[in-house]
């Protein structure tokens, strides 16, 4: 079986009670997650702590790879969440201030649980890439572009996309870091102020340079 397919879920739960059992299940995950590390875990562990038969969490999840792959998808959704109400389509009066709010909603999100997202951030690369999560990327992509177009005006021609996409990987880079390697940071204002500089001098046109002192001409 490939990783791909072992980061993949079993089935998605449709009735009432197997979404139920679902949530047991991941519950159960996080938390042996958090007290046994990624290595120290196994599906029989989060089985036990969730009540369930082992062939019952295999009816949804094969390996412990689809558990933390589940956990990692269900973080990007609560982002999603977080970031759509915000970037609801709205002139901006106070752009310092729009983007302190935003960047204080996400740390935030990391900061719920720091353990387990510290967890899970470590072993994404373990699972590869995965399409809900590059979706999910994608729709906030959408929304902060959007935001952005009706209300910024640049100095100079700049490729919007692509400015969305490095402001989006700069704060994403940031924030997981400061939760894997940093974690006493996660929740402080101080946190905010800085990443919230980083994109406001990213964002606000620039400044024409000064022609530097020529060179001699060899």
């Amino acid at each position: 079986m490939s990783g791909r397919n072992r980061a993949s879920p079993r089935k998605r739960p449709r009735q009432e009670r197997s979404k139920a059992t679902v949530e047991v299940i991941l519950e159960a995950a996080a938390h042996v997650l958090v007290s046994s590390g990624y290595e120290g875990t196994t599906t029989k562990q989060v089985a036990e702590r969730a009540g369930v038969s082992i062939g019952s969490l295999y009816q949804y999840f094969p390996s412990k790879e689809a558990l933390v792959a589940m956990l990692v998808e269900r973080l990007h959704q609560r982002v999603l969440g977080i970031l759509a109400d915000k970037l609801v389509p709205h002139p901006i009066t106070d752009l310092a201030q729009e983007v302190r709010e935003l960047v204080r909603s996400l740390v935030d999100v990391y900061g719920v649980n720091p353990e387990l997202q510290r967890v899970l951030l470590e072993q994404a690369p373990r699972i590869g890439p995965l399409q809900v999560v590059q979706e999910i990327e994608a729709r906030v992509e959408f929304l902060v572009q959007g935001v952005l177009s009706q209300n910024l005006e640049f100095e100079r021609p700049r490729n919007l996309s692509l400015v969305v996409f490095i402001i989006i990987r700069a704060l994403r880079s940031a924030v997981w870091a400061a939760v894997v390697e940093r974690p006493e940071l996660i929740g402080t204002p101080e946190l905010v102020e800085e990443l919230s500089a980083l994109v406001l001098g990213y964002l606000r046109p620039l400044e024409r340079l000064a022609p530097g002192p020529e060179r001699p001409k060899p």
